[in-house]
């Protein structure tokens, strides 16, 4: 080939780019949340690398996204072993022993991220979450520097105040968020950590009127309105509530829970017209819920239909045996049809589960050991150690809504609206538990009944 052919290919026709390297391709295929197909390529990187702590690192990252936790631990591990200088090596590392729940381990990692990339958002941000987590006493003053860093943030000062109320200091974080929505009048979501926090001290008319606030900034989710509706009835505020549900159920006629809680605020009323197409339709989308089965029935007793009201209230008893409202009306209902024998059979019952439920708080009270164990668990930041321990304790309305707080921290929004369902039914009469159902129900990523 001569010289001037050769230099003209060159020019029309240059080499090809070479080929991305397999770290370049697993960090790519990371971008686009393609998990496993980086996982594939990241693990050539290392073959080709193995002591780069960015391809360890990298993979570490893909395998926590697969949910292999073990094995992103042992990546992110080496990760800060081979790059001890590196921030986004030791925040990986972090990472990971967060989430195999080792949040003291975790905050050592962070520690070193932020100390080596002083004034970065983001590990300063997992280090408050962890120590947070952990209720550290250095949790407030992490939170200040974020602050610093970001004042433009509301969430930062939200996340603050939602630390203190956890950790039972209720004044000061009711005075964190009043100094946030002072910042920040106009942000929806400090508005709803501050009715749902309201809502839980029981100062429900101050809580009503915050969700009322957060609602015309344009919080209209279903949680949120029926939260807004209980705590307007716990205020004495029925027509609020009604009015608040009435324009829900229309906006959201799926919804279960709204259409029964609509329902039994028109029974509770004597309206039982009113309030029979809304039990009606919240027993038949929910026909495994007894407490929606047994108001059910009482619209359709107070209707005049008995027939159809014992067979509800048959269901009930059926799906949740120990449930004694639902013996006591069926009782009432026999009796007054004049089957005595029926009617003692089954109001005999309701004080025999009263009972039960008197023995049950003994059980829970025998295992006060076991119960402080797992609180001090949670309390220490691990929430999956004190779930698994609030599960092997006997069945009640504590163990259950100490599974929902521990799920609610590992972020299990579905999970902990569930423990809480079942302590409702457990104690269909506890009015703390129904608050923390209809509060978690309000939260992000939460089940539609």
């Amino acid at each position: 080939m001569s010289f001037v052919l050769a230099v003209y290919l060159a020019v029309v026709r240059p080499d090809p780019t070479p080929a991305p390297s397999a770290l370049e391709v697993g960090e790519e295929l990371l971008s686009r949340k393609q998990y496993a197909r980086a996982e594939t390529e990241l693990r050539r990187a290392i073959e080709a690398h193995p002591s780069s702590p960015r391809a360890h690192g990298n993979l570490a990252l893909a395998l926590l996204s697969q949910h292999k936790v073990a094995e992103a631990v042992t990546e992110g591990r080496l990760a800060a072993a081979f790059g001890p200088t590196s921030a986004e090596a030791r925040f990986i590392y972090g990472m990971a022993l967060a989430a195999d729940g080792k949040p003291i381990d975790a905050a050592r990692e962070y520690e070193r991220a932020v100390e080596l990339a002083p004034g970065t958002f983001v590990p300063l941000s997992a280090l408050a979450g962890v120590y947070a987590a952990a209720e550290d006493p250095r949790t407030a003053q992490t939170y200040a520097r974020l602050a610093a860093l970001r004042p433009e943030d509301p969430s930062i000062p939200g996340d603050l105040a939602d630390y203190l109320w956890r950790i039972q200091k209720v004044e000061e974080g009711n005075e964190a968020m009043e100094r946030a929505l002072a910042a920040f009048p106009s942000d929806r979501d400090l508005r709803l950590r501050w009715g749902r926090a309201l809502a839980q001290q029981e100062r429900f008319a101050e809580a009503a009127e915050a969700l009322e606030s957060a609602r015309r900034l344009g919080a209209d989710d279903a949680g949120t309105l029926a939260l807004l509706a209980d705590v307007d009835e716990r205020a004495g505020r029925v027509e609020e509530a009604r009015a608040t549900l009435a324009a829900a159920v229309e906006r959201y006629p799926q919804d279960a829970a709204l259409a029964h809680a609509l329902g039994r605020l028109w029974l509770a009323e004597g309206k039982v017209e009113e309030a029979l197409p809304d039990l009606e339709r919240a027993a038949l989308a929910r026909p495994k819920a007894a407490d929606y089965q047994l108001d059910y029935g009482r619209a359709l007793e107070a209707s005049g239909r008995t027939a159809d009201a014992e067979a509800a209230y048959r269901k009930a008893i059926a799906l949740s045996p120990n449930l004694p409202g639902a013996h006591f009306a069926l009782g009432r209902l026999l009796q007054r049809e004049g089957r005595k024998e029926e009617a003692d059979k089954e109001l005999a019952t309701q004080p025999a589960l009263y009972e039960r439920g008197r023995q049950l708080v003994a059980a829970a009270d025998i295992q006060d050991a076991a119960t402080s164990r797992a609180w001090a668990e949670l309390r220490e930041g691990k929430a999956a150690d004190a779930l698994r321990r609030f599960r092997a304790l006997p069945e009640s309305p504590e163990s259950l809504r100490g599974q929902a707080e521990a799920l609610q921290r590992l972020g299990r929004h579905a999970d902990a609206v569930r423990a809480l369902e079942r302590a409702h039914e457990l104690a269909p009469e506890d009015a703390r538990i129904a608050l923390l159902l209809a509060t978690e129900r309000s939260r992000p990523d939460a089940p539609t009944p």
